[in-house]
């Protein structure tokens, strides 16, 4: 499909990955249309110029108008959250949101629509009880594995699997094309710009849990190519993992201190002890009134799992590549993280 002249509405504009995807249409000369809220943050889109969009994904009338005059749309907005008891609005935004566009897009002709899920939305490695994966090895998780993740009844996960279904169901009649992308954790610098600071503060714990698990970072300038990627060329009714490195939690955390200089006490906690760390977490948040909770119980389901994924399909179709976590922390970390939004890529010419 090509997208120079076309009209492209992105929702969840005001994200990182909204404006990372902003950011790269920009680069190429498209100007694309920015779905907000009210109590969006919309700077960087008006410092564009760009046309937007105030919609509240619930409302269909507001749906309804927001897709008028649309030729494709990429949806990366959602509800990014792991606790347990908003499952409504999980729901709402998650599930009904995206189904409820997807339909509005088909009745006013909209020709491709991209739906950002996740890799949690496809499947994931068990692991036995002595802490090895009970897969062999090199086992990665591909698009073709079967859903296994239902029993852990996590919200997030449970409403972007079944945006999903919903989603390949409506696209059956072929009106809209519909091309899903799952990315895996997405690297991205955070809104303060200080990370090496955050994670100095992190570091400067006494102690630091250890974990063997395996999980998947992105970076963001990778996965919003690939996004775009996937729109213009994605095959219909496809899904497409946008992961990178399969990295062990400990490992991870030891690439960080090597960054920062910093030696992490790292402790191997008995599960039960988590598990009260994660309850207790809940239990005080709603005694203060927290809105804030850092630790989930169903972030300790996720343990017994290992999260690591193949790509090969994204990069044999959509020309997917990606750069090594190690140069994504060392990026992020000395609080250069050029080629984004926030900092975009140095001109050397310029320069010269």
């Amino acid at each position: 499909m090509e997208i120079t002249d076309k009209k492209i509405l992105i929702t969840g504009a005001s994200g990182s990955l909204g404006k990372q995807l902003i950011y790269k249409l920009d680069q190429r000369g498209v100007k694309p249309v920015a779905q907000v809220r009210k109590t969006s943050a919309t700077g960087y889109i008006d410092s564009l110029g760009m046309e937007k969009r105030l919609a509240d994904l619930r409302n269909k009338a507001e749906v309804e108008k927001l897709v008028e005059g649309i030729d494709s749309i990429i949806h990366a907005a959602a509800w990014v959250n792991f606790r347990q008891d908003r499952l409504t609005q999980f729901t709402g935004i998650n599930t009904f949101g995206a189904v409820a566009l997807f339909q509005a897009a088909q009745r006013a002709g909209v020709k491709r629509f991209v739906h950002v899920s996740t890799i949690a939305a496809i499947a994931a490695l068990p692991r036995s009880l002595n802490g090895t994966s009970s897969a062999p090895a090199p086992a990665l998780i591909n698009e073709e594995i079967a859903f296994n993740l239902s029993h852990l009844r996590i919200p997030y996960i449970m409403t972007k699997r079944a945006a999903e279904e919903e989603l390949l169901n409506s696209s059956s009649n072929g009106k809209t094309e519909l091309v899903i992308v799952n990315p895996s954790i997405i690297v991205a610098p955070s809104r303060t710009g200080d990370d090496r600071g955050k994670a100095m503060k992190m570091f400067s714990h006494i102690l630091m849990p250890s974990f063997p698990n395996r999980i998947n970072l992105a970076d963001i300038r990778d996965v919003a190519p690939s996004v775009i990627a996937a729109l213009e060329r994605g095959r219909s009714g496809e899904r497409y993992i946008l992961a990178g490195d399969n990295i062990t939690l400990q490992d991870l955390v030891l690439a960080v201190s090597s960054i920062l200089g910093k030696v992490p006490h790292l402790v191997k906690f008995p599960r039960s002890a988590l598990n009260f760390a994660a309850r207790s977490s809940v239990i005080l948040s709603k005694l203060f009134g927290k809105r804030k909770i850092s630790f989930y119980p169903d972030l300790v389901k996720m343990l017994d799992y290992d999260w690591a994924y193949s790509s090969f399909k994204a990069r044999q179709e959509l020309g997917y590549t990606t750069r090594s976590i190690h140069i994504t922390l060392k990026d992020l970390l000395t609080n250069n993280f050029v080629g984004t939004y926030a900092k975009p890529e140095r001109d050397d010419s310029k320069t010269s």
